[in-house]
């Protein structure tokens, strides 16, 4: 079984990864870590301002957020006691829910696995949810593990 675990560094994906880990005993694995970089764009702020940020901003805005997103992933497979020449880790930019999808489409996953908040109707109205996105958008099974935050 080919698994792709979803990990932001956050504890809430570190635990989905760990519970999915030990229900699932996958003999291949996927680490897959989206980092955000929209943030670094300096397409502006669409009127006569101009771009938010230079160049040069931008481009180490971007810089940071995947320094970030390496460190998170190291720490992720640390976490979980893995070794790095066992998996496939991964770190893709892009709009988190979109990624894993087309992540675990590109390599084949059996399964999706990805943490949730455990928020409730509204939250996951009002702010989103990115387990909520996989679970709606992708054709794979997803395992969603509600993080305990006991």
């Amino acid at each position: 079984m080919h698994a792709l675990i979803a990990t932001d560094g956050s504890a809430v994906s570190t635990d989905a990864a760990k519970k999915g880990l030990a229900l699932l005993k996958p003999d291949q694995l996927t680490l897959l870590t989206v980092a955000d970089t929209s943030v670094a764009d300096d397409s502006g702020a669409g009127g006569m301002e101009g771009n938010l940020l230079t160049p040069e901003e931008s481009d180490a805005a971007r810089k940071s957020i995947l320094k970030a997103s390496t460190a998170d992933l190291d720490e992720a497979v640390s976490a979980l006691d893995l070794d790095p020449a066992k998996i496939d880790s991964r770190i893709v930019e892009g709009s988190s829910g979109q990624m894993i999808i087309h992540v675990a489409d590109e390599v084949n996953a059996d399964v999706i696995v990805v943490g949730s908040h455990g928020h409730g109707f509204l939250s996951r109205v009002l702010i989103g949810s990115v387990s909520e996105y996989v679970v709606r958008h992708t054709q794979r099974p997803v395992m969603v593990i509600r993080h305990d935050s006991e």
